[in-house]
């Protein structure tokens, strides 16, 4: 009865294997033009990671100035300390934030 089973089962997958054996190579060919790193990916990857950088960097420093001209300094600060791991004008958040433990 085993080897019933086992016969039938093979005899129904050796054509199903058979054709993927003979659409596999055809179908990564096709997939090579579609799927192709480009020379400068990785420019491109650091450029897009530099302006959503960047892009925190103006947004934690400006809601920093805003929240200190409110008198909000706790929340200023922790803006400025935000600003400052995005590394954004080290100088000008260093002397905010030595301003602000003074005030806060």
């Amino acid at each position: 009865m085993f080897k019933d089973f086992y016969r039938t089962t093979l005899s129904f997958l050796k054509p199903l294997l058979l054709l993927l054996g003979l659409l596999l190579p055809f179908s990564l060919c096709i997939a090579d033009e579609y799927i192709s790193i480009s020379d400068d990916w990785d420019e491109r990857a650091r450029n897009q990671w530099d302006e959503i950088a960047r892009n925190h960097k103006t947004y934690y420093f400006e809601n920093g100035l805003d929240h200190f001209n409110q008198g909000q300094y706790k929340q200023a600060f922790k803006d400025f300390k935000l600003a400052q791991e995005y590394s954004i004008g080290i100088g000008s958040v260093y002397l905010a934030k030595m301003y602000l433990e003074g005030k806060g």
